[in-house]
């Protein structure tokens, strides 16, 4: 009777034993799928917001790509009439491209106003337009006045960070280039120069080499006003930030770049 007794009361503690393992494997299971679950989820929202980030990214791309952006310009204007006037006077005088009105979409100041003089950014109705004053942008050389491609903020700062590869890849003779946010390198290294194994001529002395005529050609340039990082004068866009709970209570729909 003893002996049965205590058969009994091991095997039910055997069978408590199988029944806690069972209930925590069932509860790891369900964790674990619970967790797959939350992972895939996170991965298809992170991929929808990569998507959507491309979209904008790209929309902003083509949103800019008929500005440029003009430095040096005094703000001595009263309305958007004069601005205008201004920048038309500023390309008229110094390129050799016929500029009005019917050309410019629209111009404004960049940033808000303070101490600095902002960067004028002007629209042009063609992108075609755009590109005529851009290569002739060596015209303001020797002025106060400069162009330049009007940029994203991380555009800028990616272009910024390439520099330094840029020029390690100049200095090693590959011909390197940054292309929007890409560094194009094109690995035909210039071959070193080589000293001609001809023996020059000899000189008469009635003539005079041009160092010995101790000319020199000087071209003082104006200081550029104004010159400073474009991220004095752009606003930040806020990022957006998603807790672990909202990526769980939303259900995830999965949607699907010219040259400057």
């Amino acid at each position: 009777m003893l002996v049965n007794m205590q058969q009994d009361i091991k095997q039910q503690k055997q069978d408590m034993l199988e029944m806690k393992e069972d209930i925590k494997c069932t509860i790891i299971n369900s964790l674990n799928e619970k967790f797959k679950n939350l992972e895939l989820k996170n991965e298809l929202l992170e991929k929808t917001i990569e998507e959507q980030n491309n979209k904008i990214n790209n929309l902003e791309r083509q949103f800019r790509r008929r500005n440029l952006i003009l430095f040096g310009v005094e703000e001595s204007e009263k309305s958007y009439d004069e601005l205008e006037r201004i920048v038309l006077n500023i390309i008229n005088s110094y390129t050799k491209i016929s500029c009005d009105t019917s050309n410019i979409e629209a111009v404004r100041r960049l940033g808000r106003k303070g101490e600095k003089v902002r960067p004028i950014v002007i629209t042009f109705n063609t992108l075609g337009f755009k590109l005529k004053i851009q290569k002739n942008k060596h015209c303001f050389q020797n002025t106060s006045y400069y162009l330049k491609e009007d940029y994203p903020m991380e555009i800028l700062i990616k272009r910024k960070e390439l520099q330094v590869q840029l020029q390690k890849e100049q200095d090693a003779g590959n011909t390197a280039f940054i292309k929007y946010d890409k560094l194009i390198i094109l690995n035909n290294k210039r071959p070193p120069h080589k000293q001609s194994s001809k023996r020059n001529i000899s000189e008469s002395p009635e003539t005079l080499h041009p160092d010995s005529q101790n000319v020199q050609r000087t071209s003082k340039q104006p200081s550029k006003k104004n010159k400073g990082d474009m991220k004095n004068y752009v606003i930040q866009k806020p990022k957006l930030f998603l807790t672990q709970s909202e990526t769980t209570q939303h259900q995830i729909k999965t949607p699907q770049q010219n040259t400057e």
